[in-house]
């Protein structure tokens, strides 16, 4: 299907906090021997990049006020987008789920039934013998399970021995001793949520499931229903239960002394005894910008060390003394151990900083270099051949959505290449569908081919960069990877595994996907709403018109090979991609207005090149335009751009490849990233020389 591509071989943020605050991290991470919460965060789990994402919110965007637009270099680099979506304000990058009510709203049904004078006094809690029998007397001094003392009229609890801050004091409602579920959750060690369509705070713990609502006396467990001493409450946005029957839910005794209510419950293990934390280098001194090779050698003969935190482990140190290095391990059991050594650096060089970054950063990785430097470097000549053959959709105006219609739609027929890239920029979830229609009379085969999607995802540079390394993984295995029969007159919605999940308000979607049409088919790229049918949906959605701003159209030549004659890296030398006096943008139609457009910027279009190279040369990549968040394939293996990071500017260059002793032909294919700026320079530089 490729052509001149080389062939490798291979929320709701619980409004009322689910009527139920949570500790403070201060707080909490006090308490001793308490066990980690499930699920301790309140807010409904938000989606974000698809399994396998590559990369992780917020490493596009170092400061909302970085100059982060998708004018592949057309914008200046000081110009604002905050989060690197181009918002209007930082605030707005990341919104609350707007079927929620405000995260400052203090709780639901009632809140304020529960009078300010109701804390609890000395002579509320009742006596254990008054009981009828909810809570079983226990010996707590004696328990080898856990403990929990709470106080009268005091929000600190003492959990086996320490000092816990409790979301509310223990009070009194008609006769009633209540404590809040949110700090008994977590003591317990147990799972917290809240089902935003019953209004009822969740617990899920070792012993099953229950369901507080407020006002009410039944708690539903594991879907039965079961009765409390008294009705379940809020109070200063806290959910309230009695603590006797809490007690008896939990299977916990429980016994009262004057002001003072115990609970026991369950087996404390023993404390597990720490792991030995060691680690060594290859030398025991160094020079300046010698490379220090650290081997952690810690264990523990019982418990796997599943944790390791390295302070100061410089790869190679430029100022000769004492450097101090710090190594933590944790253990399984949640113990940890450090240990601490220096690393001894003499003042005598074996490297500089500039020839130890050339030499050892690794691939992937990024390095500083003078942005001046790069446009001192001889500029390579190089021809472009296009694959006429290869169509191109770029479905990117209205790059903001607002509202449900549809983005672009064109019939078309052969090979397709469609890059799709969104915003949810409305009040609501929407979605965003590739929708495949036959308009003929007889059935049509839609073949799909390599394909990547990133998001949802809080950064333009996040989603453009997952769906390219995933686009270049799958163009790396080749091959179809599904075909879909469309009957005449009907539709299907392709790639729908990876759209299934929807555009919250602020989130981005990017996609990248290869298509063989076997005959006529209309795409269309639509917005909905996620619990429409997006297939009825879109005889009835309108067209959405251009923001006069970004991108739509259906172009040819999307495939081009890069032709580079000689040998490169000999000296240093930069090749220039993205650049529209050297590499001129594709042209081609908005098949909805008719009117001519351009690809700026080339988004989508696959460069493929196959270079001879120096021997010992430095190929990496230089942003030029503003940052750069992408990926490449280089000799079949995908590079991020960069690892964990991106290029933030004109100052830094990420490392592609390096070259052995000998000359090699080393084989690049090269897609711009939506969400970043053109133009980019290859740069290849002679390696400094080895030195022992």
């Amino acid at each position: 299907m490729m052509k001149n591509v080389y062939e490798p071989g291979r929320k709701r943020l619980a409004a009322v906090m689910l009527a139920v605050p949570l500790l403070t991290a201060s707080s909490w991470g006090g308490v001793a021997g308490a066990k980690p919460v499930s699920g301790a965060a309140v807010q409904e789990k938000q989606s974000t990049a698809s399994a396998g994402a590559v990369a992780q919110e917020g490493q596009g965007a170092d400061s909302a006020t970085k100059a982060v637009q998708e004018g592949q270099g057309a914008d200046s680099a000081g110009k604002t987008a905050q989060e690197g979506q181009g918002a209007d304000s930082a605030a707005k990058a990341v919104q609350e789920d707007p079927g929620a009510a405000s995260v400052g709203k203090a709780a639901q049904e009632g809140q304020g039934s529960v009078s300010a004078g109701t804390d609890a006094s000395s002579d509320a809690v009742q006596p254990a013998g008054s009981s009828t029998g909810a809570e079983a007397l226990a010996q707590s001094s004696e328990t080898q399970g856990n403990k929990l003392v709470i106080s009268t009229g005091s929000a600190s609890y003492i959990f086996n021995g320490k000092p816990v801050a409790a979301a509310q004091k223990m009070m009194v409602r008609k006769g009633y001793s209540y404590v809040p579920v949110s700090t008994m959750a977590k003591l317990y060690g147990w799972g917290l949520s809240y089902d935003a369509k019953t209004k009822e705070a969740i617990v899920k713990g070792s012993q099953g499931e229950w369901r507080f609502k407020n006002g009410s006396s039944s708690v539903r467990k594991d879907g039965s229903s079961v009765r409390m001493d008294a009705p379940a409450i809020t109070y200063r946005g806290s959910m309230m239960v009695p603590v006797r029957s809490w007690a008896t839910l939990t299977g916990s005794s429980l016994a009262v002394t004057g002001g003072k209510v115990t609970l026991t419950w369950g087996k404390r293990s023993t404390a597990a005894a720490p792991p030995v934390a060691d680690f060594t280098t290859d030398k025991t001194e160094y020079r300046l910008g010698e490379p220090v090779v650290y081997r952690n050698t810690s264990h523990d003969p019982k418990y796997k060390i599943v944790k390791e935190t390295w302070k100061g482990n410089e790869p190679a140190f430029f100022t000769p003394g004492e450097h101090e290095v710090t190594l933590e391990v944790i253990n399984s059991e949640g113990v940890s151990a450090s240990v601490r050594k220096t690393v001894n650096v003499v003042d005598e060089w074996l490297y500089t900083k500039e020839q130890y970054d050339r030499l050892y950063t690794p691939v992937g990785n990024k390095f500083d270099i003078d942005g001046a430097s790069v446009l001192m470097m001889d500029e390579i000549s190089y021809s472009v051949t296009p694959d006429e053959s290869q169509q191109f959709i770029r479905s990117n105006s209205p790059e903001h959505l607002t509202e449900e219609g549809i983005a672009y739609e064109d019939t078309l027929t052969g090979n397709v290449r469609i890059n799709i890239h969104n915003q949810n920029r409305s009040k609501k979830d929407l979605n965003v569908y590739l929708i495949a229609t036959n308009p003929g009379t007889s059935a049509v085969s839609v073949k799909v081919g390599p394909a990547g999607i990133g998001g949802p995802a809080q950064y333009v540079s996040t989603s453009g960069k997952a769906a390219v390394t995933r686009y270049l993984e799958a163009l790396s295995s080749g091959g179809i990877t599904d075909t879909v029969r469309i009957p005449a007159g009907g539709s299907a919605v392709l790639l729908q595994e990876g759209t299934k999940l929807p555009l919250k308000p602020s989130q981005v979607r990017t996609i990248y996907a290869d298509l063989e049409l076997e005959g006529d088919i209309k795409l269309s790229v639509v917005a909905a709403d996620p619990s429409r049918d997006p297939v009825a949906a879109l005889k009835e959605l309108p067209v959405l018109p251009r923001d006069g701003k970004h991108v739509r159209g259906t172009f040819t030549g999307a495939d081009r090979e890069v032709q580079v004659d000689g040998v490169v890296g000999e000296s240093p030398q930069r090749l220039v991609l993205g650049d529209p006096s050297l590499d001129g943008y594709l042209e081609g139609v908005d098949a909805v207005t008719g009117k001519a457009e351009k690809n700026v910027g080339n988004t989508g279009v696959l460069y493929s090149m196959s270079l001879k190279v120096a021997p010992n040369t430095l190929v990496a990549l230089n942003a030029r335009g503003g940052h750069y968040a992408g990926a490449l394939l280089v000799n079949g293996e995908v590079v991020q751009m960069t690892s964990g990071s991106i290029l933030k500017n004109s100052s830094e260059a990420g490392v592609l490849y390096r070259t052995g002793a000998q000359e090699e032909t080393v084989r690049i294919g090269f897609i711009p990233a939506s969400g970043s700026n053109l133009p980019v320079h290859m740069l290849f530089m002679p390696l400094p020389e080895q030195q022992n």
